[in-house]
């Protein structure tokens, strides 16, 4: 029973190591495209500005608007950052907009504004993680983010997704498996 039971209660725990893994892989690749968006409305504003079409300020608000319009999966937003760092947009709070958010820290004390900014310093994009509210209130809860400077202005833009339903859903996969075992 043991030669039989250990071997496939092993390979019973990769497997579900696995699936979980492939998960927040696939939720990080989501996340990271969807900055990939939101740089290119930066780029494309930049380019505007370049060309003489829109001064600065007129590029800049028309991408703060265009980013902070942008919703996925319902309900995800972006926001933009300085290198300071200061919030320029941020569509799930609006009352940090101009605020300099450096000290703002989850409550594991990552200084997630800070750390966005130190993501681009080191390598210019990357992911971050920590915990952060639901829209609309709430315990604060894992989130992955992804952030991406924006050189030309010095603006960092990022998004990011909770990642607490995946470790609900692997909890449960656990259960269940251990259930059927």
């Amino acid at each position: 029973m043991l030669a039989f039971g250990i071997p496939t209660l092993a390979q019973l725990a990769w497997m579900i190591r696995s699936q979980d893994e492939q998960a927040m892989r696939d939720r990080m690749a989501s996340v990271r495209q969807h900055v990939e968006v939101a740089h290119g409305i930066l780029a494309w504003a930049q380019a505007q500005e370049k060309s003489g079409a829109l001064t600065r300020a007129q590029a800049q608000q028309a991408a703060k608007s265009a980013i902070a319009a942008l919703r996925y999966e319902g309900g995800e937003y972006y926001w933009i950052n300085d290198m300071q760092p200061r919030v320029i947009a941020h569509p799930g709070q609006p009352e940090l907009e101009g605020r300099d958010a450096g000290a703002i820290r989850d409550p594991n004390g990552v200084a997630l504004f800070s750390a966005f900014v130190e993501t681009v310093h080191t390598s210019g994009k990357g992911f971050v993680r920590y915990q952060w509210p639901r829209p609309g209130g709430g315990k604060p809860v894992d989130k992955v983010s992804y952030v991406q400077g924006f050189e030309p202005w010095g603006w960092v833009v990022g998004t990011g997704v909770y990642v607490d339903d995946l470790h609900e859903a692997a909890a449960s996969r656990a259960l269940w498996n251990a259930a059927l075992v």
